[in-house]
């Protein structure tokens, strides 16, 4: 009888010890690559037509923590690779703007990070997309856990006339971890 007692608190304190090993432990994983996509983002026309001369135009929105729960309680290293703009109304082609800067912050209180420019090749021709490649990933991971993200977008070219809207997709990658 005294054995199996033994037998029975070996048991309860291996299984003791494996369960507090096991909530020590931490999970890792890649990410290769995330798209997160705002419909719609909307800009107003300049309202001149013949107007010739290079114009700006800004316009911010905000990705909730909706759009971003899947990195929220994680240690997160979060990187920007790309960002896209792909005409989605008001206009099928892009090709009319020559600069764009993108930057992101955490909240409004903080300094924006500058997260991408964009400069337009020369002689290309008509297209529907926009592609910020970044030389090397960009850092969010601070701006990232906020609740909300503001992406500010400045483009500057000949822009249209009449209003117009884009979808902006962001491009991520990297590395989280979470502790069990």
């Amino acid at each position: 009888m005294r054995k199996a007692n033994t037998q029975a608190g070996l048991t309860a304190t291996l299984a003791l010890a494996a369960a507090l090993v096991a909530s020590c432990a931490e999970v890792e994983a890649e990410v290769a690559e995330a798209q997160v996509t705002q419909k719609g983002v909307s800009f107003h026309g300049t309202g001149w037509s013949g107007w010739n001369d290079e114009v700006a135009a800004t316009q911010t929105f905000a990705l909730s923590s909706e759009n971003l729960s899947w990195v929220k309680d994680l240690n997160s290293k979060i990187f920007l690779t790309q960002i896209d703009l792909q005409a989605a109304s008001g206009t099928k082609d892009l090709s009319f703007i020559h600069y764009a800067h993108v930057t992101m912050t955490g909240d409004r209180k903080t300094m924006p990070l500058d997260v991408a420019e964009y400069v337009r090749p020369e002689n290309q021709g008509e297209t529907p997309v926009v592609t910020a490649k970044m030389p090397n990933p960009v850092d969010i991971s601070m701006v990232w856990t906020a609740d909300k993200v503001f992406v500010t977008i400045t483009l500057a070219g000949r822009l249209p006339e009449r209003a117009w809207s884009v979808d902006v997709t962001l491009y991520l990658s990297g590395k989280m971890s979470y502790k069990l």
